[in-house]
C-alpha cells in the first residue's frame, strides 16, 4: 500500500516552500494577477511558520523541513487526533513581504496557507497499518482535501462581492489558487493577518453576552447566503459529512470518543459517559442531520460555517477588553440547517450551566439579527424550527465537540506545574464535558422519540410521493 499512497500526488512532501508543492514562482504568479501589481517577494521577505516553533528564516536561502512540534493523542481507535496551530491539512506561514516595488496597497503582513500532507503523512507513518487506505486519515486527506481547500476558496471569492467583511467578521483574502483538473498539488491563499490575536480555547468560559457579535455575524451570513445564484452555490457544494466523519464514528470509535472524555476526570465523568456510550452506534444518525430541514419543514437550506468553534474565532484586546476580530477557517461551509453552528459554538465557548440557562436567549437573540437583516425579505425558518433544530442536532454536534475536550485537557493539564491552577483547569473541562455527556443522554431520547415518528409516518405515506413528512413543532 506504501507504493500507493506515494503515487497519489497530494500523498508526497514537495520540494517548494515548506516542503510543499508551491514554490515561490507560483506565488509570485498569482499575486501579480489577482493583486494586479509587478511588485515581487523580495529576497529578504521574512517567512514565519506558525506553529513550528515559530522559525524564521529568508527562503530564497533555505528550503526544507523544519523541526515541528506536534502533539497527538489517540481518540478514534487508529486515527490519532493531532492538535496543531497551524491547521491538520495546512502549512500556515506569517508573511512580512519586503516588496520590490513600493505599493500602498500591498499588505505589510499576510499569512499564507497552503494545503499539506506533511502532518498526515506523519501520523500515517506512525499508525503502522497493514492498509493505510482503512485509516479515517486516508479518507479525510485523500478524497476530501481538495474539495475543503476549493469550497473555502469560493466562498471568500463569495465574500468579495458581498464587500461586507466587517458584518461578517470575516477576514480578507488578497489572493488564491485552487486544485483542478491541471493543478493537483498546489491550493493556496494569502489572507489578513490579525496583530496580536487571542485564541480563548474550550478550556476558557465565555460569558454569553461575549457571543452577540458572533451571533450577529452569523445571522448576517445566513441570510446574505439565502441570495446566492446558482452559479455561487456550485462553488461550495460538495461537503459530506458524513463522508468525512463516517470512519471515526465506528463502534470502536464511540468507544474511544467516550473513554477520553472520561478521562478529563474519571471519579465525575465515567458514570455518565458509560451511560451514554452504551446508546451505542444508534447515536449516530446522518439521516437525521442530512434530512433535519426536510423533517421540520424548513424549505430552504442555510448557509453553514460548519467548524464554529473557540478555535477558530480570534480576539483582540483594547483598553483591557477583548472583543471578536475575526471568524476563520470556513473549509466546512455546506448548505444545511440554522441550528449546526449554534450548537458548536456554544458546547465550545460556555460553561455547561450557562449553555443550558442561556441557550434559547442566545437563539432568540440570534433570530432577532437574522430577522432584522432580512428586512422584507421572507423567512425561511420560525423561531421554534430554529429551537427544536437546535435540540435534534445536539447529540452529533456533541459528538463532534467531545473528542476536542479530552485531548485537549491532556495537552493543557501536562503544560501547568502549579496544583491550583491544574484544578482549576480540571474543573472547568470537567463542569463542560459533564454537562455535554448530561445534555447528549436527553436530546438523544427525545430526537429517537420523534425520529421513529417520523419512520412511521413515511411508512404510513409510502404510495403518496408527495406528502411531506413534519414533525409537530
Amino acid at each position: 500500500m506504501s507504493v500507493e499512497i506515494e503515487e497519489s500526488p497530494l500523498f508526497q512532501n514537495g520540494e517548494g516552500l515548506f516542503s510543499t508543492h508551491v514554490y515561490l514562482e507560483d506565488l509570485q504568479q498569482v499575486i501579480k494577477e489577482q493583486m494586479n501589481t509587478e511588485a515581487q517577494l523580495g529576497e529578504n521577505t521574512k517567512y514565519t511558520v506558525v506553529g513550528d516553533g515559530n522559525v524564521s528564516y529568508n527562503i530564497n536561502k533555505y528550503y526544507g523541513f523544519l523541526f515541528r512540534k506536534i502533539m497527538e493523542f489517540r481518540i478514534f481507535g487508529n486515527l490519532k487526533f493531532m492538535i496543531v496551530s497551524q491547521g491538520f491539512m495546512s502549512r500556515v506561514v506569517l508573511v512580512e513581504p519586503e516588496w520590490t516595488i513600493c505599493d500602498e496597497r500591498l499588505p505589510t503582513k499576510f499569512v499564507l496557507k497552503i494545503t499539506s500532507c506533511m502532518h498526515v503523512l506523519n501520523v500515517l507513518k506512525q499508525m503502522n497499518l497493514p492498509d493505510k487506505r482503512e485509516s479515517a486519515l486516508w479518507t479525510i486527506f485523500e478524497y476530501e482535501a481538495q474539495g475543503l481547500h476549493n469550497r473555502e476558496v469560493g466562498l471568500y471569492k463569495i465574500f468579495e462581492k458581498w464587500n461586507i467583511d466587517d458584518l461578517l467578521l470575516s477576514p480578507k483574502v488578497y489572493f488564491s489558487r485552487k486544485f483542478d483538473t491541471e493543478n493537483q498539488t498546489k491550493g493556496f491563499f494569502g489572507m489578513e493577518f490579525v496583530e496580536n490575536a487571542i485564541t480563548r480555547h474550550v478550556y476558557v468560559n465565555l460569558k454569553p453576552y461575549e457571543l452577540h457579535s458572533i451571533l450577529k455575524a452569523l445571522a448576517i451570513f445566513q441570510a446574505e447566503g439565502l441570495r446566492l445564484n446558482e452559479e455561487e452555490k456550485t462553488n461550495i457544494i460538495g461537503y459530506d459529512l458524513k463522508k468525512i466523519v463516517g470512519k471515526m464514528f465506528s463502534e470502536n470509535g464511540l468507544k474511544n470518543i467516550f473513554a477520553q472524555a472520561k478521562q478529563i476526570n474519571p471519579e465525575e465523568l465515567s458514570k455518565i459517559a458509560d451511560k451514554v456510550k452504551a446508546f451505542g452506534l444508534e447515536l449516530v444518525n446522518f439521516d437525521l442531520v442530512q434530512n433535519l430541514n426536510k423533517y421540520l419543514g424548513i424549505e430552504q437550506d442555510v448557509l453553514v460555517h460548519g467548524d464554529l468553534w473557540s478555535a477558530n474565532i480570534l480576539w483582540t484586546e483594547k483598553e483591557g477588553k477583548l472583543s471578536v476580530n475575526k471568524i476563520i477557517d470556513y473549509q466546512s461551509i455546506h448548505f444545511g440547517n440554522p441550528a449546526q453552528d449554534l450548537v458548536r459554538l456554544f458546547t465550545s465557548t460556555l460553561s455547561g450551566y450557562d449553555r443550558n440557562a442561556y441557550w434559547e436567549m442566545l437563539v432568540d437573540r440570534f433570530y432577532e439579527y437574522f430577522i432584522d437583516y432580512l428586512g422584507d425579505k421572507e423567512v425561511p425558518y420560525t423561531l421554534e424550527q430554529l429551537k427544536e433544530s437546535y435540540r435534534y442536532y445536539f447529540v452529533t454536534g456533541s459528538l463532534l465537540m467531545l473528542p476536542m475536550l479530552g485531548p485537549i485537557a491532556k495537552v493543557k493539564l501536562a503544560e501547568k506545574s502549579d496544583p491550583e491552577e491544574i484544578e482549576d483547569l480540571r474543573n472547568f473541562l470537567t463542569e463542560k464535558a459533564k454537562y455535554i455527556l448530561e445534555d447528549m443522554e436527553h436530546w438523544h431520547m427525545y430526537s429517537r422519540m420523534k425520529t421513529k415518528e417520523w419512520s412511521e409516518a413515511e411508512i404510513t405515506n409510502y404510495d403518496e410521493p408527495h406528502s411531506k413528512f413534519v414533525f409537530s413543532v
